[in-house]
């Protein structure tokens, strides 16, 4: 029996849904992806978070804490500062972001002492797991940001960390692909703990009680939920191991019709933009996919030709690298018909 070939995830699954060439641009072709400020400020959040989990630096956490501010430790700032001029996110207003959402996560039960002491406290819990016997097929890679295990109450408490500027919407709140992903993975990682629960905490807003709160937490999936979880991923797995061409025309975002739930879907998410570089009428440029317009691209390759990853820029390529200079040639839906 043939072993899966595509490694699923969230966000792999939610390209596919929102958009069949989107997901060929990204996985198939493999062009390079920007990244935006949120999404960089984000890696630094969880990268304090991930070197802050720690248990030997509890007293670099508690003195932030008492000071309230996550510059108050010397090496915490450098290490933000660095990777902040990295990402190109070091602009005051971008600081200002990344401190206030940092110390946002690390006041809400950093340490999971709300349910208890945890027996085991992981951040960055990866998971690379493949299911294939004969009733299920699939192949399921990621990790989560803080998994707290309470061996007692046999609870597994999965915690998430999002830096959007908007909480869950519609659909999202009680049916939940990321909360399903992760509690799938936690009952293979760690079968006894039967009793699981996933929280997502929105770093932008209060993480209180409060009717606006930036705390979601999602009921418990059980068994024959995740089991019914298992048989959708088998189709999935089956789908995109046999991607082609042909499929990404199947499922245009533009050719969809526009939502009527306030999410980020449909033909909002190729942009407004009529061109490349537009601009808005104060003078920022207009938002548009990345995979909409035509451009050039580096590819390193191996031996065989095989595209191992792709960059926007020749000078971002590792030294010694084998590469070629690629073309996209934009989004079939939005290319001017001659």
């Amino acid at each position: 029996m043939s072993e899966p070939k595509n490694s699923l995830s969230a966000s792999r699954i939610k390209t596919l849904q929102s958009c069949s060439w989107m997901y060929y641009a990204k996985y198939v072709i493999g062009i390079p992806d920007k990244s935006n400020d949120g999404a960089n400020r984000g890696t630094i959040c969880h990268l304090i978070f991930e070197v802050l989990g720690e248990p030997r630096r509890k007293k670099i956490y508690d003195k932030i804490i008492k000071k309230q501010d996550v510059f108050a430790v010397r090496s915490i700032e450098r290490l933000i500062l660095k990777h902040a001029k990295r990402l190109e996110v070091s602009d005051d207003d971008n600081i200002e972001l990344i401190k206030k959402m940092t110390l946002n996560g690390l006041m809400y039960d950093f340490f999971g002492l709300t349910a208890g002491k945890p027996s085991l406290a992981v951040s960055e819990q990866d998971f690379d797991i493949v299911v294939n016997d004969g009733k299920f097929k699939y192949k399921i890679k990621g990790f989560i940001d803080k998994l707290f295990l309470y061996k007692k109450q046999k609870f597994a408490l999965i915690r998430d960390f999002k830096t959007s500027r908007e909480t869950f919407k519609g659909k999202e709140v009680k049916d939940n692909l990321q909360d399903y992903m992760y509690s799938l993975a936690v009952k293979h990682l760690f079968p006894e703990y039967s009793n699981r629960s996933s929280e997502f905490l929105f770093l932008k807003f209060d993480l209180d009680d409060s009717k606006n709160s930036g705390v979601i937490r999602m009921a418990p999936i059980t068994d024959d939920d995740l089991e019914g979880f298992e048989y959708q991923l088998t189709a999935i797995q089956e789908y995109l191991d046999n991607f082609s061409e042909e499929d990404a025309y199947s499922n245009f975002a533009a050719k969809q019709p526009f939502p009527n739930d306030k999410s980020f879907s449909g033909p909002l998410q190729c942009g407004f933009a009529k061109s490349p570089g537009q601009l808005k009428k104060d003078g920022t440029p207009m938002w548009a996919c990345s995979c909409k317009w035509p451009f050039d691209y580096f590819a390193t390759v191996d031996d065989n030709g095989k595209q191992l990853k792709s960059y926007f820029n020749e000078s971002e390529i590792p030294e010694g690298q084998k590469y070629e200079k690629r073309h996209y040639a934009g989004c079939p839906a939005h290319q001017k018909k001659s």
